[in-house]
């Protein structure tokens, strides 16, 4: 898990290179370092500024870093409380459904939580929809240039 951290600490580091310099000189230098600190300076990431993001094959936790970023750094008063709008629905959605299940289904599905391990409530995201639309608005970042 912690080598899952440092791998998207990676990306994220590498992604900032690319991004423009007023949108860069919004993230404070502190945040910054932690990236590049805590980083695996081993993990070769390769990030083609051709490409959008979605299809640069990052991880999961690296696009969640991103949505930070975009929150707290980037995105206008308007879009922050429509992000946070999507969260609070999302949060609301999951208190209303009545989960049976012992599993929570990350990303693709391919991997699987359960309950136990969580050591918590399960929580049910909608991931897509959030994903998507955080990815839409780093890519308007990137079309700023």
């Amino acid at each position: 898990m912690e080598n899952e951290l440092t791998k998207a600490y990676a990306e994220v580091y590498e992604i900032l290179k690319y991004i423009p310099l007023e949108q860069y000189n919004k993230i404070p230098k502190e945040v910054i370092n932690v990236f590049k600190n805590r980083r695996d300076k081993t993990y070769k990431v390769r990030i083609n500024p051709a490409l959008p993001l979605e299809n640069q094959n990052l991880q999961r936790k690296t696009l969640i870093l991103l949505s930070v970023l975009n929150l707290d750094y980037w995105c206008g008063e308007e879009e922050r409380e429509e992000i946070l709008n999507i969260y609070w629905q999302n949060e609301k959605n999951r208190k209303n459904e009545n989960r049976q299940d012992e599993y929570i289904v990350l990303g693709d599905g391919n991997d699987a939580v359960a309950a136990s391990e969580l050591g918590t409530d399960l929580v049910v995201y909608r991931e897509a929809s959030i994903l998507e639309k955080i990815l839409v608005k780093i890519k308007h970042i990137f079309k700023r240039k």
